[in-house]
């Protein structure tokens, strides 16, 4: 035990010591904002700028209501100008206004027929696919606004019944815990924070597990693995590079949750969206730290094994791939276990121990799932660690020493039968 200590001792040291470990704790959650955070701005502040749309209005009835529409939806950076028909009619309007939005004057453009009442018909002029999107965020909703105020006032329906008929529902969320208190609930902060700490799990564990291949296929490259097996055996040296690697991803990770707290504790927060430990609830907390401490050693000892299979990180790239998918894939149901965490489907792949530390923990953050399957899931992936040691065990011990050609999928398989 005391060689595997050592071995620890020194994966441990020469990453927390080195520049990339320094540089990416303090770049870590800039990068993970990024996917979680920069979205979150962009939707807030995305499409701000003014957009001046030319409107072709023949009868002189619709543009002060549409203007009046979209003033009453908050839709104040759509800027409406009228581009006149009297006494010349609508072909020429037209023409001006096809000119104006070549010459980009004016973002794009719509007709409103004199019978737009009758036929519910407007023609949308564009430049590019873009303004498709204000269409159908702005234009679409105030155009049908002004569409029903229309036949409803020609059918002479009174204002007040006209309100009652377009009255809308207004929502409040509350949560009811198991203690039977009520809280009121904002939907996108739980959501927000489990993406969040579903990318650290899927980030740290393909960084720290890739760590683990490379640190392997360097020492089998420099032949530094040659002395180290003169003093340890090879079982001792891939569990202490393991355990090491593994030690430097929790240190890093616990930086990262102390500055969360605090942060936390000062009330910062990045738009609408504040920094909330409220919802890391003992249930969250425990089965985050499980399933990264699950998911690297599964990852990291399988990684382990193919490095040393490899002669440089090119020859492992065919089985490195493979290996990122198991991943990658769950990231890609995501939706699937938000939509219905309790289906027999999300139920089964969240099951899957190459998939779990995402999508069981992905249930446990949307809906907590029954204890039994959570242990369940850990009971696999408790077993498939036991199996993925003792298959990496015997690739580290027959394949450390090898080198030559490139390893192959045939090459592995014929290793892991002797």
């Amino acid at each position: 035990m005391r060689k595997v200590w050592t071995v620890i001792k020194k994966e441990y040291l020469e990453r927390v010591r080195s520049k990339s470990f320094i540089i990416g704790t303090v770049l870590g959650p800039a990068l993970m904002s990024m996917f979680i955070v920069v979205p979150i701005l962009v939707a807030d502040k995305g499409g701000d700028e003014e957009r001046t749309v030319g409107v072709v209005d023949p009868s002189g009835l619709y543009f002060d209501a549409l203007e009046s529409a979209l003033r009453e939806r908050g839709s104040d950076n759509v800027i409406l100008t009228e581009i006149p028909t009297v006494q010349r009619g609508v072909d020429p309007a037209l023409d001006d206004l096809r000119a104006g939005i070549l010459d980009e004057s004016l973002y794009s453009g719509i007709l409103i027929p004199v019978d737009f009442i009758d036929s519910a018909e407007a023609t949308f002029f564009n430049k590019s696919v873009s303004s498709m999107v204000m269409r159908d965020r702005f234009l679409r909703p105030a155009l049908n606004q002004v569409l029903r105020e229309g036949r409803f006032a020609r059918a002479q329906i009174p204002d007040s019944l006209y309100n009652d008929l377009v009255a809308r529902t207004d929502w409040t969320s509350v949560t009811v815990t198991e203690e039977g208190v009520e809280e009121q609930a904002d939907e996108d902060v739980p959501f927000m924070m489990a993406m969040a700490l579903i990318m650290i799990i899927y980030m740290m564990v393909i960084m720290y597990g890739s760590h683990t291949l490379t640190a392997v296929i360097e020492e089998k490259g420099s032949r530094m693995v040659e002395v180290l097996l003169a003093s340890v055996s090879p079982g001792d040296l891939m569990l202490g590079k393991v355990l090491g690697i593994g030690l430097a991803g929790l240190t890093q990770f616990g930086i990262w949750a102390g500055a969360f707290f605090l942060l936390s504790q000062r009330g910062v927060s990045v738009g609408e969206f504040a920094l909330d430990t409220s919802f890391l609830t003992p249930v969250i907390l425990i089965n985050f730290v499980a399933f990264f401490l699950l998911g690297f050693f599964l990852y990291a000892t399988l990684y382990a094994g193919i490095g040393a299979m490899c002669n440089s990180v090119q020859d492992s790239q065919q089985f490195h791939t493979p290996l990122v998918m198991g991943l990658v894939i769950p990231m890609l149901l995501l939706s699937l276990v938000i939509r219905s965490p309790d289906s027999t489907a999300s139920v089964a792949l969240s099951l899957v121990p190459l998939f779990s530390p995402v999508l069981m923990f992905m249930r446990v953050c949307v809906e907590t799932p029954p204890l039994w399957q959570i242990g369940l899931s850990w009971g696999l992936m408790i077993l498939s660690i036991w199996l993925a040691s003792r298959m990496a065990g015997k690739l580290f011990r027959l394949g450390i020493l090898m080198y030559g050609a490139s390893p192959t999928w045939a090459t592995l398989l014929r290793v892991l039968r002797h």
